[in-house]
């Protein structure tokens, strides 16, 4: 085995061998000729990029989650029979004519359907064949088990109002429907 005093000894010689290589290679590094040349240009500035990036992906998100929302209410049981009462009420079809519907071929549901909640509004547009179009508007809240309808009107670009809520019903609850000949 080593003794220390050998080993001391041989660890600084080897301290020494590696300070006189570095020195060695600094000392001829120094010596070479250097090329002049200008420094490189700027890299462009990704910021905006970035930014602008962001900017498109948020409003992609938005976008997507809107139409999304939009497409569950449109889909929903509430405003499929609100438009089935609307379409077939003599009422609005006198009003918009016949062949009522949706006011664009895509319709954009304002407001909320909540049946957890017990709270439902909503409006929408309509327009029937004499090219006018109208807004419907229907609230409803939930009281216990009985939904209990609060708003039911449909308003004519001109202000004409009909309001559908105040309708005869029959011994069921299911409105009276009077059919056309």
């Amino acid at each position: 085995m080593f003794s220390t005093r050998a080993s001391t000894s041989m660890l600084s010689m080897a301290r020494a061998m590696t300070f006189n290589t570095s020195r060695q290679s600094r000392r001829h590094l120094s010596s070479l000729p250097r090329e002049r040349r200008s420094l490189p240009k700027e890299a462009p500035r990704r910021t905006p990029l970035l930014v602008g990036a962001g900017i498109v992906g948020v409003s992609l998100w938005i976008g997507g989650l809107s139409y999304a929302m939009n497409y569950q209410r449109q889909s929903s049981s509430v405003v499929h029979g609100t438009l089935f009462t609307v379409r077939y009420d003599p009422r609005v079809r006198a009003l918009l004519g016949e062949n009522v519907g949706y006011a664009d071929s895509w319709a954009w549901i304002d407001g909320s359907v909540n049946h957890l909640k017990g709270q439902v509004n909503i409006k929408f547009h309509i327009k029937g064949d004499n090219g006018q179009t109208a807004k419907v508007h229907f609230a409803s809240r939930r009281d216990g088990n009985q939904w209990q309808t609060l708003v039911f009107n449909v308003v004519r670009e001109d202000g004409v109002a009909i309001n559908l809520d105040q309708r005869e019903l029959t011994d069921t609850g299911a409105p009276v429907m009077a059919l056309s000949s």
